[in-house]
């Protein structure tokens, strides 16, 4: 049977061999791509199916097929939902199956989740901070997740400081003497990569951003996590400060960032905190929002070219990222953690 390589080609009989694998063929007699679903990621192209069948009673009446795009390893994202699955984590869809290089067939939450267009309320933002608790403690030190080595990190600070030129020019007036610390991280991408691979370390979601976080249509604020073809072992902190600068306004940040830290460090669960201070743990937040840095830099460059409203959304990134930077000054983090000896393993 041909696997398909685009949307175009999924057919009704390959999908019932993924869904029902092992099974008798011919439950479902015909399929229906949803023209309305979108839009497509940088990292994958993801289309809605709608799933007729011969007889009544079948689930599911609908499934999202993912094509992985622009991933530097893009089986990554199946592996993780099977290590995910594994440990019965319940913040994720469910995969029916992986086909092609890293392509997959899951569960289609859009009937009873969404993205939320506004910025999150403090109650949602909890949530997603207690989540993340919740991934980092399940998979401290976990050897089977996956780690970058530092030409990896090297290479994608210096392919998104790419735009720092255009950057720099529309928002020299906000970026004032921070300009430096910019430019700091352009000269010294190895020591910071060198923080993202530092100990303790956990599992990362890589990228958690609004557009990732499916939350119920019911009202409750327990999300639902999506897109994890970035994940890999990095320190702790990083998908948490990550989250909190880029989604958080300047003025939600600013109220309830060290509530949320106490909050997240208190999850983290005995094991962590063992050998790991709310001290250090706040300092390796402050040097993580680097990330958050590189990700407002790349937002206005060609990547993002095609996308509506590009500069209305690079505009507030900029502003939250940069009131960030001069709020927690992660270049002096990086520079304790490594005098610290915390940059060494």
């Amino acid at each position: 049977m041909k696997i398909p390589q685009s949307p175009a080609e999924i057919t009704a009989e390959w999908l019932d061999s993924v869904i029902f694998p092992g099974a008798s063929s011919g439950k479902i007699s015909s399929i229906e791509l949803d023209k309305n679903f979108g839009p497509w990621s940088l990292l994958g192209k993801a289309v809605r199916i709608k799933i007729n069948y011969a007889n009544s009673g079948y689930e599911p009446k609908s499934v999202i097929v993912k094509f992985q795009v622009s991933v530097s390893e893009p089986k990554r994202e199946g592996e993780i939902y099977s290590l995910l699955s594994e440990e019965k984590v319940s913040y994720v869809p469910r995969v029916y199956g992986e086909f092609g290089n890293g392509n997959l067939v899951m569960e289609d939450m859009t009937p009873t989740h969404w993205v939320l267009k506004d910025d999150l309320n403090i109650s949602q933002i909890q949530n997603v901070v207690s989540t993340l608790a919740d991934l980092q403690a399940r998979f401290f030190d976990d050897a089977r997740v996956p780690k970058y080595d530092l030409s990896h990190f090297v290479n994608a600070i210096r392919i998104n400081m790419q735009s720092w030129d255009i950057f720099k020019k529309r928002y020299q007036d906000q970026l004032g003497d921070e300009v430096v610390t910019f430019e700091w991280i352009l000269k010294n991408p190895e020591i910071v990569s060198r923080h993202y691979n530092s100990n303790p370390s956990s599992l990362s979601h890589g990228d958690v951003n609004k557009a990732n976080l499916l939350f119920p249509n019911d009202g409750s604020n327990s999300p639902i996590f999506i897109d994890w073809q970035l994940s890999a072992q990095r320190v702790i902190p990083f998908d948490l400060c990550y989250f909190i600068v880029k989604q958080l306004t300047v003025e939600q940040r600013r109220e309830h960032e060290n509530t949320l830290l106490k909050e997240y460090y208190e999850l983290l669960g005995d094991k962590i905190k063992a050998n790991y201070s709310f001290d250090h743990l706040v300092l390796a937040y402050r040097a993580c929002v680097t990330r958050s840095m590189l990700s407002a830099v790349m937002r206005v460059g060609p990547r993002f070219e095609s996308q509506p409203n590009r500069f209305e959304k690079a505009d507030k990134l900029a502003t939250r990222v940069i009131e960030a930077v001069k709020d927690l000054k992660p270049i002096e983090a990086i520079q304790e953690l490594k005098e610290q000896g915390f940059l060494e393993s």
